[in-house]
C-alpha cells in the first residue's frame, strides 16, 4: 500500500512539474517569441504612441489586421516598392495579417492617370506585381479595390459620406487637401479655391 501511494504521489508531482514547463514556454508565432515580435513591428516605425498596448494586442489577438491605402498613380519608387515589401514582410512574420486598400476612385478624384479609371486599375495591378516580383510574401496579404467596397456597401458607406459632408465647412474640408499631395493655401496664402469639385469630394470621401 506504501508503495502505490509512493508511485502515486511520484506521478503527481512529475504531472505538476510538467505542467509547470509549459506554462514557462514561450508562446511562439512563426518560431517567434512575443518580445521578438513585438520588436520586429516596432523596427518599422519612428512612434508608438501606446507600446503597452501594441505588445498586449500582440499577445491576445491571434491575427492583427495592419492597413495601408495607395492611389495607383504611376511608376513606383524605390521606398514606395522595396521598403513597403520589406516593412509589410515584418509585418505578416510577426503574426500579422495586412489588407492594402488600393484606392481606384480616389486616384479618379484626383486626377491620377488623366482620372481615367480603366488606366487607374492598370497601374494598381501593376503596382501589385512589382510587390510580388521584389518578394512581398503574399500568403497574409490582402487587396481590396475601394470601388468594390463602395458598391458592395453602398448603403452604409454614401449616408456616411454626406454626413461629413454636412457637418464640416468648406474651408476644414480645404485643410484636409494635403492627403491628396495638394496645397490648403494658394499663393496669396487664401484657401486653395483651385481645387475641382472632385477634389473637395475627396476628404469626405475618405
Amino acid at each position: 500500500m506504501a508503495a502505490t501511494e509512493e508511485v502515486e504521489k511520484k506521478m503527481a508531482e512529475a504531472t505538476v512539474a510538467d505542467g509547470a514547463a509549459a506554462a514557462e514556454e514561450p508562446k511562439l508565432v512563426n518560431g517567434l517569441t512575443l518580445d521578438e515580435r513585438y520588436d520586429l513591428v516596432r523596427s518599422i516605425g519612428e512612434e508608438c504612441i501606446q507600446e503597452a498596448e501594441l505588445r498586449k494586442l500582440l499577445d491576445k489577438k491571434p491575427l492583427p489586421v495592419c492597413y495601408d491605402g495607395f492611389e495607383p498613380s504611376g511608376r513606383m519608387h524605390i521606398a514606395q516598392g522595396v521598403m513597403k515589401a520589406l516593412n509589410v514582410n515584418k509585418l505578416t512574420k510577426a503574426g500579422c495579417v495586412f489588407k492594402f486598400w488600393v484606392a481606384d476612385w480616389f486616384a479618379m478624384l484626383n486626377n491620377k492617370m488623366g482620372g481615367d479609371l480603366k488606366k487607374i486599375r492598370k497601374v494598381g495591378e501593376y503596382m501589385i506585381e512589382v510587390w510580388k516580383a521584389i518578394g512581398m510574401d503574399l500568403e497574409k496579404v490582402e487587396f481590396h479595390w475601394t470601388s468594390d467596397e463602395i458598391n458592395e456597401r453602398s448603403d452604409e458607406y454614401w449616408p456616411l459620406v454626406m454626413d461629413i459632408a454636412r457637418v464640416n465647412n468648406l474651408k476644414r474640408i480645404i485643410r484636409c487637401s494635403q492627403i491628396m499631395g495638394r496645397s490648403e493655401a494658394g499663393e496669396d496664402g487664401a484657401p486653395n479655391l483651385n481645387l475641382t469639385a472632385a477634389q473637395i469630394f475627396y476628404p469626405c470621401m475618405q
